[in-house]
């Protein structure tokens, strides 16, 4: 056992010391992985917490000569903390506001009808106008999705006051009139809408969930460099150097041993890309130098499956690259998880870069689901059984083409 043990080690070092001819192209993506994660976290940070500049809508409100609903609403709306972040109202008469909104002064025009506060009392939902210009299409959405809101909660309140009407009808309270109750309970409901915000509770949610914004697209470039790394790992997978594992299996030696010399000899070269960027991301904890080492792993079986499936350090690359990107993608590195359609999010566990991430964040204080745990077991052990048999495979081959 001690002297097979020997023999790897001989064999995994002559297999790294073929690796580390590559002396220019590693010294390139060593750098790329110490900087590159570094600077897109901080980018990302940028981005998604700055937000966007938004001045808000100005909405003005029209309706005919002698009526005083569009003050009502001016003065009712100032007291909407909510809704006075993005929309301002402003009472105009019609043809100013026409003129208004052909100038940009506002956003759109909202027309109201004669007696519209009686007729929302009542139940008549009188028709509105709302007029809009071509050129502010954001704008426009944005008070489509508004006028929306307000006639669900229109609706719900209606139902309310329906409700209310159809118990003093089946039994009025004496002294109390019909008018006088359908005066009090609209009042009701205004105070109701007005203090909304009551009813509900803040809660500040991250744009990528449970790491910081930082973090996650550091830890997320980290992976996805680490796995287009595959191509670095051609030249133990292919050419002269399977000519010396045919001199080897002449010798009575198997293939696995020159399959597991590749995967040992990747391994400290993986952990020296990765250890660095992830001592700078997580503030130098040393606990990460563990979480570099399984990482290291991972990519080294992952880079060495990609190099035999493919019958070129082209084809390798295409496959490697084309492939991270799509992880990459799928666990929120490009665009951030909240924003990624519901079905894609569901899948984001699915992502290696899903799992390296947890993994990596690990000894930083984030504990990783134990389906993440699970995969990355299952994955490398599958990725070594695939990789064997076409290690064998081309093994063989290269034998017939000699």
């Amino acid at each position: 056992m001690m002297k097979e043990l020997h023999f790897l080690a001989s064999y995994a070092n002559l297999t790294w010391g073929r690796l580390c001819r590559q002396r220019w192209l590693l010294a390139g993506l060593a750098l790329l992985c110490l900087l590159l994660p570094f600077g897109a976290g901080a980018a990302g940070e940028a981005v998604l917490s700055q937000g966007v500049d938004f001045s808000g809508v100005t909405l003005a409100i029209t309706a005919p000569e002698g009526d005083t609903t569009p003050q009502l609403l001016e003065q009712y709306v100032e007291g909407m903390a909510d809704v006075a972040q993005y929309c301002r109202f402003t009472a105009m008469e019609e043809g100013p506001a026409l003129d208004a909104l052909r100038r940009g002064e506002v956003t759109a025009v909202l027309a109201l009808p004669e007696n519209f506060i009686q007729g929302v009392m009542w139940g008549e939902n009188p028709d509105l106008r709302l007029i809009v210009g071509g050129d502010r299409p954001l704008e426009s959405l944005l008070l489509l999705w508004v006028g929306q809101s307000a006639s669900d909660m229109l609706s719900a309140f209606q139902s309310g006051v329906y409700a209310v009407l159809a118990l003093y009808d089946a039994a009025p309270p004496p002294g109390l009139s019909r008018d006088q109750v359908v005066l009090e309970i609209n009042v009701d409901y205004i105070n109701l809408a007005l203090n909304r915000g009551e009813l509900f509770q803040t809660r500040t949610v991250s744009a990528t969930r449970t790491l910081p914004i930082p973090l996650h697209y550091g830890l997320a470039l980290l992976a996805y460099l680490a796995l287009s790394a595959a191509p670095l790992f051609v030249p133990i997978y292919s050419g002269n150097w399977l000519t010396f594992q045919r001199r080897l299996r002449a010798a009575g030696r198997g293939i696995a041993s020159g399959y597991f010399s590749g995967v040992i000899a990747g391994v400290p070269l993986m952990f020296l890309l990765l250890a660095p960027a992830l001592l700078l991301l997580g503030g130098g904890d040393i606990l990460l130098l563990g979480s570099a080492l399984l990482m290291a792993l991972f990519c080294s079986l992952f880079c060495g499956l990609c190099c035999l499936i493919s019958d070129s350090a082209a084809g390798c690359g295409v496959a490697s690259f084309t492939f991270s990107l799509a992880c990459l993608a799928l666990s929120g590195g490009i665009v951030p998880p909240v924003l990624l359609p519901a079905g894609l999010r569901s899948l984001g566990w699915l992502s290696p870069i899903t799992w390296l991430m947890e993994l990596a964040a690990w000894p930083m204080g984030y504990r990783p689901e134990a389906s993440t745990l699970a995969c990355l077991v299952l994955s490398a052990a599958g990725m070594t059984a695939l990789s064997l048999i076409l290690y064998h495979r081309r093994v063989e081959r290269w034998e017939v083409a000699l």
